[in-house]
């Protein structure tokens, strides 16, 4: 999966990147920072006029973000039950940003504002049967989810989650020059991202589980969908690459 979606951004920043630029408004470079406390982010930009410009990015979340998701969806007020299924043991994510910016004021454009919209991909794996049990009222041990293929000692995911969720973001920021540096500047934004789609898939390599997979999804469905409220504060380098 992650193969197809970093081909994506290959091939749009192929395009998106022209080879040559003449005005001098017109700025591209990579970019790397952080959303706090959210995502690793590491991309691309092009400002294709005094006002416009766009960004693609790969984000990652791990240590110490890992768990932010989740933290939010229990500020606002979320089952912690359900929560309690995305928590720990370890869990990586990875995913794509794009987003267009908006540039205004009369000190050479340094506000902006903007939208994004990210994709990501949560894996997590060793869940115990307890966190289910406890979130649904079920028993995987009983005989309602008979023994699959591989036997439990010879299993080496016993439960396995996997997550796919879409946010939508609104950013506000500004740019902060450095003057011994014409070509890198710093960026200092605020924003805030709100998940309009989710869809995860809860597997076990020994046993029969369909009927609690789909309530897995359904229930983090409508638990993401509520309570997916992520706000940051978002510090980027910039490093412009010579017209």
């Amino acid at each position: 999966m992650y193969r197809k979606f970093y081909f994506i951004l290959f091939i749009i920043t192929i395009s998106i990147f022209p080879r040559q630029v003449k005005a001098q408004d017109i700025n591209q470079g990579f970019r790397i920072g952080l959303k706090i406390p959210y995502t690793y982010d590491v991309g691309l930009f092009h400002r294709f006029s005094n006002r416009f410009a766009i960004h693609i990015s790969s984000q990652f979340i791990t240590i110490p973000f890992n768990n932010v998701p989740i933290e939010y969806m229990n500020l606002w007020g979320a089952d912690e039950n359900i929560t309690a299924i995305l928590d720990d043991p370890f869990m990586i994510g990875a995913g794509v940003d794009v987003g267009a910016h908006y540039y205004f004021g009369t000190d050479n454009r340094r506000y902006y504002g903007g939208m994004s919209i990210q994709w990501m991909n949560l894996l997590k794996k060793d869940i115990d049967d307890e966190v289910i049990n406890n979130a649904f009222g079920v028993d995987l041990s009983s005989s309602d989810y008979p023994l699959g293929p591989i036997s439990k000692p010879q299993s080496t995911k016993p439960l396995t989650l996997n997550t796919n969720y879409v946010n939508l973001g609104v950013f506000f920021g500004k740019i902060i020059p450095l003057y011994n540096n014409p070509n890198a500047e710093l960026r200092l934004e605020i924003g805030i991202n709100k998940v309009i789609y989710s869809h995860h898939n809860l597997q076990s390599d020994y046993r029969y589980i369909t009927p609690v997979t789909e309530t897995t999804n359904t229930e983090l469905q409508e638990t993401m969908k509520k309570y997916g409220w992520f706000p940051t504060i978002n510090f980027y380098f910039i490093h412009k690459l010579k017209n």
